[in-house]
């Protein structure tokens, strides 16, 4: 019986062992909160960590002798493995192995995954020795479990109350998740790492499938005939990510959260658009839109509509999408397959689902549109379009700047908003400093055509809400108007000035225009002077509005 005892706790305490991973990575996601919270969240993910490694122990009890060794080895082996694999992937991509790291892994060739190992040789050595160590406390935890016999009654009794409390509260728990109406079971699984590698391998098979689908129905769509030229060297399209114009020095925030766009807007540099919506409060729903003629008016599904990248390519125009989103994943499937449609795509990390998490800066594109830029030198091009999309103003607020954003404090958010306890305040300010850091990175693309003949555009996907208005943050309530206003705004080069007064008029024209951004494939077409069956001139924001013709009769 004691050999018995002795086995399963062996096994149970290995698994617990090697699953710590899933508690670091809750320990990432905790983010600011109080102690309680932190400790009450922490102690939830160890009940479950140890809760499916106690199932696990249990049913691998019930084997025969050979059968629970073998069982035990694969079990602990396995785990072992994956326990290298999840150090190594929150030490590069701050997380567990997930179904968009197996995406990349499935998509990937045998001399793309030697080139990967031998550059990231000293992080693999890193896992190599998370490996060693782990496999070293599973192995000093059997050892120590190798008591007397005569101890053995009061081991058991012990240890037998403590599984039982253990899964009592890890089976209540699972109830719970099971009577929710979210994906609460399916989280929960994940807290296992074996249970967690079945799940991504579902995952990521469905979401390739569907990738696939989507990407093979775009590809065969017919573009039908181009007619006109895009005669504008570089039009470059910043989509920003969650930046509400209301935070926005520009656009009459109180507080100075965008001093380098305002410094422009001083020098006439800017054309600023003050009545511009976005048709949702999330970014997948927002992506179907901005780059195809499918729009809230539109029937079906957004990739049967013709997209613009196809349309530019037959109009000889290059493009690129250059992005510091997640590259893989269901959050990222709409932009990867955006990416895929133009002539160069590249993305600072694979990450994916864990998008709160990574702390990649959006500095870091700015490498990819240099080596462009110095690729248009070498191989010169009639005109290119860029999109440049950022992390900008995403939750976590926090973890979108580097420490020397971090501009405003809590006492500079003091009555700005519905809710003035410290909390509140604290997120305000994480928020604007997030926007402050948008503007530099703004400024530093801009800075980067000041001498060239090119136009910059800057929109947000959708707005955020920061207690503004009532005691809530965040995005994705469709009926919320802070979440939907969003800046766009129009940067004009001096060359660009001189050889398109046609358009200058036009942008400035259009700045009092009431707009929704699921227009945008008609007013990129409208500025690039390229169309097609399916472009409507009356959808573009350049176009004239009742209200301006009203105006401007009224002036005369």
């Amino acid at each position: 019986m004691w050999k018995r005892w002795r086995f399963s706790w062996a096994l149970f305490l290995g698994l617990v062992t090697l699953n710590l991973t899933a508690v670091v990575q809750a320990e990432m996601f905790a983010g600011e909160v109080t102690v309680s919270a932190h400790v009450g969240r922490l102690a939830e993910e160890l009940v479950r960590v140890a809760g499916w490694a106690g199932v696990f122990t249990a049913l691998a009890g019930f084997l025969p002798q050979r059968g629970r060794r073998g069982a035990a080895a694969m079990l602990l082996g396995l785990s072992l493995v994956l326990c290298g694999v999840d150090g190594f992937t929150l030490a590069h991509y701050h997380s567990v192995l997930d179904a968009g790291l197996l995406e990349i892994v499935f998509a990937t060739n045998p001399a793309e995954a030697w080139e990967y190992v031998t550059s990231q040789a000293g992080g693999i050595a890193v896992a190599a020795g998370v490996l060693v160590a782990a496999a070293s406390l599973v192995v000093a935890g059997g050892r120590f479990l190798r008591c007397r016999k005569d101890a053995a009654g009061e081991f058991g009794r012990w240890g037998a109350v403590f599984l039982c409390v253990l899964l009592l509260a890890f089976f209540a728990s699972f109830v719970h998740a099971a009577m929710d109406e979210d994906d609460r079971v399916e989280n929960d699984m994940r807290s296992n790492s074996i249970l967690r590698l079945a799940l991504n391998i579902r995952q990521a098979h469905e979401e390739i499938g569907s990738a696939e689908f989507v990407a093979w129905t775009l590809a065969n769509h017919e573009v039908g005939e181009t007619e006109g030229t895009d005669d504008i060297p570089y039009v470059v399209f910043i989509l920003g990510e969650s930046t509400s114009r209301h935070h926005m020095q520009l656009y009459g925030y109180g507080l100075p959260t965008t001093p380098k766009l305002a410094a422009r807007a001083e020098a006439g540099e800017l054309a600023i658009y003050e009545n511009v919506t976005s048709p949702h409060a999330g970014t997948m729903a927002v992506l179907r839109t901005l780059f195809s003629f499918y729009d809230n008016d539109a029937n079906g599904m957004w990739y049967d509509y013709g997209d613009l990248f196809d349309i530019l390519r037959q109009a000889g125009v290059y493009t690129a999408w250059l992005s510091n989103q997640e590259a893989s994943g269901f959050y990222g499937s709409i932009g990867r397959t955006l990416g895929e449609r133009t002539d160069h795509v590249a993305f600072t990390s694979p990450v994916a689902h864990s998008i709160d998490l990574a702390e990649r800066y959006d500095s870091e594109v700015l490498p990819f549109l240099d080596e462009e830029l110095r690729e248009r030198v070498a191989e010169p091009v009639p005109a290119a379009f860029y999109v440049i999309h950022l992390m900008g103003a995403h939750e976590e607020f926090s973890k979108r700047y580097p420490p020397e954003f971090a501009r405003f404090t809590p006492e500079d958010e003091a009555g700005r908003g519905a809710l003035e306890d410290a909390s509140a305040r604290a997120v305000r300010a994480a928020y604007d400093n997030a926007v402050l850091y948008d503007d530099a990175i703004v400024d530093e693309i801009i800075r980067r055509f000041e001498d060239k003949d090119a136009l910059v555009i800057f929109i947000s996907d959708h707005g955020e809400e920061v207690y503004d208005t009532r005691a809530q943050f965040g995005h994705g309530d469709e009926t919320s108007p802070w979440q939907r206003d969003v800046p766009m705004v129009f940067w004009m080069s001096k060359a660009f000035r001189v050889n398109h007064p046609a358009d200058v008029q036009r942008i400035e024209a259009a700045r009092g225009n009431h707009w929704q951004s699921d227009e945008m494939i008609h007013t990129l077409l409208d500025l690039m002077h390229v169309r097609v069956a399916d472009f409507d001139e009356t959808k573009s924001l350049l176009a004239p509005r009742q209200e301006q013709a009203e105006k401007e009769g009224n002036d005369s």
